[in-house]
């Protein structure tokens, strides 16, 4: 397994003046492999440049977390959300991302959109772009029932059989969205390209996202059960940090280890 951390575990940090090239350095201390960027840039074209630069003198690889969505309420949303996401592919290949992650939707969905033509030729834009750029497109499982329905990421990715769109798998956040992460496994076999590694504590009014290790997930079933469909791209390190994400990130990889989780840079 290949691990990186993501931006948004240092998110209290980051909103408050701490530069994402900051991240870096720490990746490496750590042993992981790299980090998951996300829209938290002061100046981006000159920042992007410099956070490549930087990567490439410690050797680590990224992913770029964009909040662009595929799908609004209305057609005219989700065309200015398209050109949305082509610019975020521009900013993930000055990153040197190797993948763009992206949302299925914020708010309402008009799920008849999937089977629009012009919808399909839209995407199918976007795909040759991304396979242009090395990218691969991924869009996440959201922590709710209607957008984080596995049958809708499949139905979403699969009729376009491309190997640059594909699903981010986020472990927790099928729980809230009332799936068993086994069975969502199961049913995007061969359709995950991206994984997001967090913990889930049950609470009698909900789930809160945790560090792995913290929460009340078999994490070792469920990284077997990914990797059982194939899937060998990176994991991700991707849950809220508060005021000491070093110590979460410190925590998670001593439970992966204690669980027998191999993990290489």
């Amino acid at each position: 397994m290949r691990l990186i951390i993501s931006a948004v575990t240092w998110d209290q940090y980051l909103r408050s003046g701490m530069c994402q090239l900051e991240l870096v350095p720490v990746a490496d201390k750590y042993g992981c492999a790299g980090i998951e960027f996300r829209p938290y840039w002061r100046s981006s074209m000159e920042e992007l440049y410099e956070i490549q630069d930087f990567l490439a003198e410690y050797n680590l690889e990224c992913t770029y977390a964009a909040n662009d969505c595929l799908l609004a309420a209305t057609e005219e949303g989700t065309r200015q959300s398209l050109l949305r996401v082509e610019k975020s592919l521009a900013k993930a290949e000055r990153l040197g991302a190797k993948v763009l992650r992206v949302l299925v939707a914020v708010g309402p969905v008009a799920g008849a959109q999937l089977e629009a033509a012009w919808w399909r030729r839209e995407i199918g834009l976007l795909i040759d772009a991304a396979a242009a750029k090395g990218i691969i497109i991924a869009v996440e499982n959201a922590p709710n029932p209607t957008t984080g329905d596995a049958g809708l990421l499949r139905d979403l990715v699969a009729p376009f059989a491309s190997p640059w769109f594909k699903v981010t798998f986020d472990t927790g956040n099928w729980l809230p969205a009332g799936w068993d992460p086994l069975q969502a496994a199961d049913i995007l076999a061969g359709h995950i390209g991206y994984v997001h590694l967090k913990d889930m504590i049950k609470r009698p009014d909900g789930f809160v996202p945790a560090y792995p290790g913290e929460g009340d997930m078999d994490l070792a079933a469920v990284i077997d059960k990914i990797e059982q469909t194939g899937y060998r791209g990176l994991y991700a390190l991707e849950f809220p940090g508060g005021r000491s994400p070093a110590s979460k990130v410190k925590a998670s990889l001593k439970h992966l280890r204690k669980i027998n989780i191999e993990f290489t840079k």
